[in-house]
């Protein structure tokens, strides 16, 4: 029953998940058979029309409107959104919505309708586990982006009372604890692993994992302010303890970091790629735990083709997405893990790096190959590059997550890892250093600088560096960066540190108040350096070669001059005071409110005390 191959059949169900339109969707549900429930296939016929309509398509999904998630963070250069440039306005973020409202719905009226199942017990474990799961993940995407919602565990119908239909807001908390619940059920009814052709279903694994991330979260700055109160040391306690939870689990269950070894070769020069991650399918992928998957053919999308240049694509007009920024190439450590120094003009930039870096970035002089040419250098110094209007504004091209054997690439296969192993480790390092076990943090750290084929040397893979002037904080944190980097996990972890409005470390400066500008560096030939003859030698150059005849300056060809002014009030006395609304937790747009009287407008965000009141915090 793998997802990708099953959409044929899926088609009998999509009428059900047509016609949204209010918040709770009241339908009638009659025409729904309710033979379908007494087997498993055809059940999980209905389970995977909610796979399809709630997992994430590549990229993770959208902060708001166009906008996703690494448009909003520092991963990326060019030009600011609404969102960073502090004009994001009313309306904007249509997370809490009735579309989403509407596959809760349907998994509520599943969870109804299998009372009366003649399954098995195991059968009907593995389906409403899959349904514990996916209520719990599409209530969190909602309460992630805007606080306590509604958590539905009831179907609303025509003969519904009204408390039900005009349902209020739950408290943040009791969200949470609803939350647990749920996932608690998925993790005791999931099974440890499906069949070979039923890859990509939800696991036991996952459940926890993804309990893991929601309770790292609520511990953090953006639900938690006052992080000396014993409310936040209890909170990073549930989170520690879910993590190591989901550590265990996933020992058990066979997940872990994927082997990405690899051979030295003149176009690639460290011993592991990390892209192996994201290009290997089925179990043989052990560190793959929530995946979209894609087949090229049926199921497929267009990464490969927005984010390499115009030299490759064809595309000569419109700029490639996910320019790795200053920022990011900055924050990758030295060859043996400890912490990289040097300014960003220095020419040597590229030279003895984390590997994780070559597997992230296509610098200037770079083998990149594509559709199978691994022989292909990419240049990106001025006028060097075939690009056209397409070049790099920041100076570099992003390498993450691409295949260079695909040849059709507005036919992307490759998949999208929601969660995968090594997010798990990186969340139980966060947890461990807030509850003080830094043995286990650095344990967690040093997992994935081992895979990534850093030396444990003398200071244990760079991490116990004496001359690092890291806070511990910055060094998960920046480990996350440098780990998650284009996976939609950076602008989160951002927002919910409150690391746009506060220093988050002596290395980690706010983000507000700095202009993009200063994210990029053009790279140039040497003055008296003649560019055709340059040209004519430049495929036959080493990198240190290449080198010799370059220079930096900072800045790109269309300064990028606005500053990023990202609204962010991080305390309840601060949001009660405020009518002009808070980035860390978005209003719910008027038709909503409109259609249902009964919830509130998230503080902050109403000049109208009646309807402005609704907490966050609580």
């Amino acid at each position: 029953m793998k997802l990708n191959r099953k959409l044929i059949g899926l088609l009998c169900l999509l009428p059900f998940f047509a016609g949204c339109s209010d918040f709770l969707d009241v339908q009638n549900d009659s025409e729904i058979s309710t033979n379908i429930w007494d087997s498993q296939q055809s059940a999980q016929l209905y389970v995977n029309n909610i796979y399809v309509k709630t997992l994430p398509e590549f990229g993770g999904d959208y902060v708001y409107s166009s906008a996703r998630a690494t448009a909003c963070s520092d991963e990326v250069g060019g030009n600011l959104n609404t969102l960073l440039e502090g004009t994001m306005g009313f309306g904007a973020v249509g997370t809490f919505s009735a579309d989403n409202y509407a596959v809760i719905r349907y998994i509520n009226i599943a969870f109804d309708e299998m009372q009366g199942s003649k399954m098995s017990t195991s059968s009907r474990n593995a389906i409403e586990g899959q349904l514990y799961f996916f209520r719990a993940y599409q209530h969190w995407k909602m309460i992630l982006s805007h606080g306590g919602i509604p958590y539905m565990k009831d179907v609303v119908g025509y003969t519904t009372d009204e408390e039900l239909k005009n349902a209020k807001r739950n408290k943040t908390s009791e969200c949470i604890r609803f939350l647990k619940e749920d996932l608690e059920m998925a993790i005791e009814m999931l099974p440890a692993k499906w069949s070979d052709a039923e890859w990509g279903m939800i696991t036991r694994s996952t459940a926890a994992g993804m309990l893991g991330r929601i309770l790292l979260y609520y511990a953090s700055p953006q639900f938690t302010p006052d992080q000396s109160s014993q409310t936040a040391r209890d909170r990073w306690n549930d989170a520690y303890q879910a993590n190591k939870r989901a550590m265990d689990l996933c020992a058990q269950d066979g997940f872990k970091l994927l082997d990405c070894s690899t051979t030295v070769t003149t176009q690639w020069p460290v011993k592991t790629d990390i892209n192996k991650v994201f290009i290997e399918s089925g179990y043989a992928n052990t560190e793959a735990m929530f995946v979209t998957v894609y087949d090229g053919s049926k199921r497929y999308h267009g990464y490969e083709n927005s984010v390499r240049p115009g030299s490759q694509t064809g595309n000569t007009t419109s700029r490639p997405s996910n320019l790795p920024s200053l920022p990011l190439v900055m924050a990758f450590p030295n060859a043996d893990g400890t912490q990289y120094t040097k300014e960003g003009k220095d020419l040597n930039y590229w030279k003895d790096r984390d590997p994780r870096f070559y597997s992230t970035i296509v610098y200037n002089g770079c083998y990149f190959p594509y559709k199978g040419n691994s022989s292909y250098r990419q240049w990106t110094y001025t006028n060097g590059d075939a690009s056209g209007n397409a070049t790099t504004t920041t100076g570099y091209y992003c390498r993450k997550m691409l295949n260079g054997s695909i040849l059709d690439l507005t036919k992307t296969s490759t998949n999208w890892m929601e969660m995968r192993y090594a997010e798990v480790l990186l969340n139980m390092a966060e947890a461990a250093l807030e509850t003080g076990d830094e043995a286990k943090m650095y344990d967690c750290l040093g997992q994935l600088r081992q895979r990534a084929g850093i030396p444990e040397g003398d200071y244990y893979y760079g991490l116990k560096d004496p001359n690092s002037t890291f806070s511990k904080l910055e060094l998960v944190m920046n480990e996350r960066f440098i780990e998650l980097a284009f996976e939609g996990k950076r602008f989160h972890d951002l927002r919910r540190r409150n690391m746009f409005s506060n220093d988050l470390g002596p290395n980690t400066s706010k983000l507000n108040g700095e202009k993009k500008v200063t994210w990029a560096i053009k790279y140039q030939l040497k003055l008296g350096t003649n560019a055709n003859t340059f040209a004519g030698i430049r495929e036959g150059l080493s990198m240190d070669e290449v080198t010799t005849y370059m220079r930096a300056a900072q800045g790109t060809a269309t300064d990028v001059a606005a500053v990023i002014n990202y609204q962010c009030v991080t305390t309840e006395d601060e949001l009660r005071s405020s009518t002009t609304g808070s980035y860390n937790f978005f209003d719910v747009t008027d038709g909503i409110l409109t259609r249902s009287p009964g919830i509130l407008q998230t503080m902050g965000w109403s000049y109208d005390e009646t309807k402005g009141c609704f907490n966050p915090f609580e």
